[in-house]
């Protein structure tokens, strides 16, 4: 037998993928979840009784913090000794690179992540959400290699470098080669789309026992789908004028049948208080897991400025409203 692989997730969506990953692993990987996932513990039980995991930890980044140094001098002598200092003294966390077969992570902008490059690990760098390796532009990218002498920071390992460009990444995933052209040398294709539609009934109600916890109900002939994204964070919206928004659009838009809602993971809001006859499915569940949820399809999905339903397979009828049309139809 082999050495275990690592996982590291920091969204529900990761944790959705490196399931279906473990489920092809003939030895059983370990897996760390970062508490910025909303309900971690609860999260990490219900995937340690799965059986897939040879351990599920729980890695507190906030509580962890970060020591990263300013000043060139400082940067150079003292980043890799203080960041390793930071996660493994001070919070009382390691990994160790040589126990695993190989360390995959999506997020390597992440504390987990520059502790990796403190620890000089290789490691895979996953897609973020799904084909997010196969957007057109990537700013934050364009920035980082614009930085002053970046090819010799990238040798010498100077600082912290992400999405990619750190030199111990041993591969950089995408769901489809022909649609990334940043990563020529170090480019896997993995399509977790494929992955997927191969998954079998067994393993889609593995799925669902880890991310639905409440009964769903067996039929629901004419049900639509609301997705709301929370524009509060960004400033874009208020809170009151949001919710006289998501009502007004599902009084426009989602009649007819049942009213079922999918909120974003990190949306705190309780949508029963202005949807109180709706279905709410679990924040903590990634939108694909609807594709082979439900024993049921929908009539129609609604979403507001979101790219949620790209990969939404399960509606007869998508609407995506932009968010001046969404506010157009408050009264």
């Amino acid at each position: 037998m082999g050495l275990p692989n690592l996982y590291i997730c920091h969204t529900a969506y990761q944790v959705l993928v490196e399931m279906v990953r473990a489920m092809k692993d003939t030895v059983a990987p370990d897996l760390i979840l970062s508490s910025v996932i909303p309900n971690t513990e609860e999260l990490a039980g219900r995937l340690s009784a799965t059986g897939l995991f040879r351990c599920v930890r729980v890695f507190d980044e906030e509580a962890c913090g970060n020591a990263i140094q300013t000043g060139f001098l400082r940067t150079l002598v003292l980043q890799r000794v203080m960041g390793r200092r930071n996660v493994e003294k001070y919070y009382g966390f390691s990994i160790n690179p040589k126990a695993y077969g190989a360390i995959y992570i999506h997020n390597d902008w992440s504390v987990l992540g520059r502790y990796l490059q403190d620890l000089k690990a290789p490691y895979v760098l996953c897609e973020d959400t799904m084909a997010s390796t196969c957007h057109p532009d990537h700013p934050l990218i364009d920035e980082q290699r614009a930085l002053p002498h970046f090819k010799l920071r990238q040798k010498l390992g100077y600082g912290y470098l992400y999405w990619g460009d750190y030199k111990r990444v041993s591969a950089v995933e995408t769901e489809c080669a022909a649609k990334t052209p940043l990563y020529p040398e170090k480019l896997r294709e993995d399509s977790k789309s494929d992955r997927f539609h191969r998954l079998t009934a067994d393993q889609k109600a593995l799925i669902r026992q880890v991310f639905l916890t409440r009964p769903l109900p067996e039929t629901a002939e004419g049900a639509v789908l609301f997705l709301p994204r929370d524009f509060v964070p960004e400033g874009l919206l208020d809170s009151e004028t949001q919710q006289k928004m998501f009502a007004a659009v599902v009084k426009a838009h989602c009649t007819g049948g049942p009213l079922f809602i999918k909120t974003h993971p990190r949306d705190a809001f309780d949508y029963s208080t202005l949807f109180p006859d709706a279905v709410i499915l679990e924040r903590t569940m990634p939108s694909e897991v609807l594709n082979f949820a439900l024993p049921f399809r929908f009539k129609k999905a609604v979403t507001v400025e979101s790219t949620v339903l790209r990969t939404l397979e399960v509606a007869d009828e998508k609407l995506e409203l932009s968010l001046a049309q969404a506010k157009a139809l408050i009264g």
